[in-house]
């Protein structure tokens, strides 16, 4: 990924967690732009220092789908309508990215993960995820797709797909999400 992608993505992330603490005593819009401003000034004048290499290391590959979900995240608290993620939807996607990590991991005998380096495998997949996004009436789905895909055509950061599309954090958010829905 690109120096200027990757700190972009750094403020985001950033921006994202300081807003989350922003907003236990602010005003959505507040807390909002305090958060990414912050994010920003410490991307940019802090990304030298282990702790913040620390988090990119942790967290790499990056890739599409964390920005485009903390986005989401900012654009439903400033009002925007989004779609939920739903709960069949998020048990699915969490037994199917289980399986396609214990293939990448070779546990499965299929290594589903090198479809990710070939043209071909990978314009059917982000058609599919166009296809399923569309059915659904999401827009995530379709735009996540033609990002990475854009991503990945462009060469910044990973050579595989998947590692702009999924992140093993996803398994403990949705996880997570799913908890929250039963309280």
């Amino acid at each position: 990924m690109s120096a200027l992608a990757s700190t972009a993505w750094l403020a985001l992330l950033l921006g994202w967690m300081a807003w989350g603490a922003f907003s236990l005593g602010l005003a959505a819009p507040v807390s909002l732009g305090l958060g990414l401003v912050l994010g920003a000034g410490c991307a940019v004048l802090l990304r030298d220092t282990l702790p913040l290499r620390g988090l990119v290391a942790v967290l790499g590959p990056v890739g599409i789908v964390l920005p485009l979900l903390i986005l989401r995240q900012m654009a439903a608290h400033l009002g925007v309508a989004v779609q939920p993620f739903g709960s069949g939807a998020l048990v699915i996607f969490i037994l199917l990215y289980g399986v396609f990590l214990a293939s990448a991991a070779g546990v499965v005998p299929v290594d589903i993960y090198r479809l990710g380096y070939a043209p071909w495998p990978v314009a059917v997949m982000a058609l599919a995820l166009c296809a399923l996004g569309m059915w659904q009436g999401a827009l995530f789905l379709p735009v996540l797709a033609v990002a990475a895909q854009a991503i990945w055509v462009i060469g910044w950061g990973s050579s595989n797909w998947f590692d702009h599309i999924l992140h093993p954090a996803l398994i403990p958010v949705a996880l997570i999400v799913l908890l929250l829905r039963l309280f």
